[in-house]
């Protein structure tokens, strides 16, 4: 490992700690509001009560964003600050890829991979046997995590609006500022190993999270806006590709009333469609793309 590489390797691991310290500091910002704007403050804790007025509804989603921006928003910032601008990478988009076409590519390919996610879900939950120590560290967490999430995305009219910007378009900047403008490339320098750095990253990703029941999915997510940011030199295709993911949750949750329905029947004939559906048009992308591009950081 050279001199670089090690740089790369040593801000890897301080922008990941920056990360954690800014997202704890952002949880207890983001209570403090309540107190100011709302009657009380919430707590969310496993086996507790479960948000249920309007005002508790206002107040998730003012955390969300407090959350979001301080938390992965403020930790690219202060990396920006300390590296003199060597993160976010690819934010900067080239014309090519912002295109029409390669945007349609990238929307489509979220789409056709629904299956993929669905049958990962699948196999993740084979993981986690019932009764089983994994169960037990796991489940009272991540069914509070879906409670609360089917909470903040259940709404009709335009409060809709509110549910599409707060879980689609606000993860879908702040986390791929982090991860994939910061984080990823300084792993792919790092490593020397595109494919790894995008690994590792996609990994983190999924389990700063906490939800371990959907952890398999998230990864290949993640990996699906890594190769996306890697492949345009842009992290905005990962961005488009983010938000249209969790708006089409929210339209499932809609659609179904679940978090985890999906609007099609799961089955071999659909995993495979989605499969050679989703290489398909991965395979047209990378062709549309002039050439590969190196988004690493400097």
């Amino acid at each position: 490992m050279n001199n670089e590489q090690l740089q790369a390797l040593s801000r890897s691991l301080i922008f990941f700690g920056i990360a954690v310290v800014c997202s704890v500091t952002a949880s207890v910002v983001a209570g403090l509001t309540g107190p100011l704007f709302f009657d009380q403050a919430i707590e969310i804790a496993p086996g507790g009560t479960i948000p249920s007025s309007n005002s508790d509804w206002w107040q998730l989603h003012l955390q969300n964003f407090i959350s979001q921006a301080l938390g992965f928003g403020g930790a690219v910032f202060i990396a920006a600050a300390m590296w003199q601008r060597a993160v976010p990478v690819g934010l900067v988009a080239t014309r090519r890829s912002l295109a029409p076409v390669g945007l349609l590519l990238v929307i489509l390919a979220t789409f056709f991979s629904a299956p993929l996610m669905a049958i990962s879900y699948e196999w993740n939950l084979a993981a986690i046997p019932e009764g089983s120590v994994l169960e037990a560290a796991f489940k009272p967490l991540e069914e509070l995590l879906e409670a609360v999430t089917a909470f903040l995305v259940a709404a009709s009219g335009p409060k809709r609006i509110v549910v599409i910007l707060s879980v689609a378009l606000v993860p879908a900047v702040f986390e791929e500022l982090a991860f994939r403008g910061a984080l990823q490339p300084l792993l792919i320098k790092a490593t020397g190993k595109p494919w790894l750095g995008i690994a590792i990253a996609s990994v983190i990703f999924s389990a700063i999270h906490f939800q371990f029941y959907g952890f398999l999915p998230r990864v290949l997510l993640g990996a699906l806006f890594g190769w996306l940011a890697y492949r345009s030199g842009s992290i905005l295709p990962g961005m488009v590709a983010h938000f249209v993911n969790n708006a089409a949750a929210a339209v499932t949750f809609w659609s179904t009333g679940s978090m985890t329905e999906d609007l099609f029947e799961l089955e071999a004939w659909t995993v495979v469609l989605g499969a050679v559906l989703t290489a398909a048009t991965l395979l047209a992308y990378h062709r549309f793309m002039p050439a590969r591009q190196t988004l690493s950081a400097g």
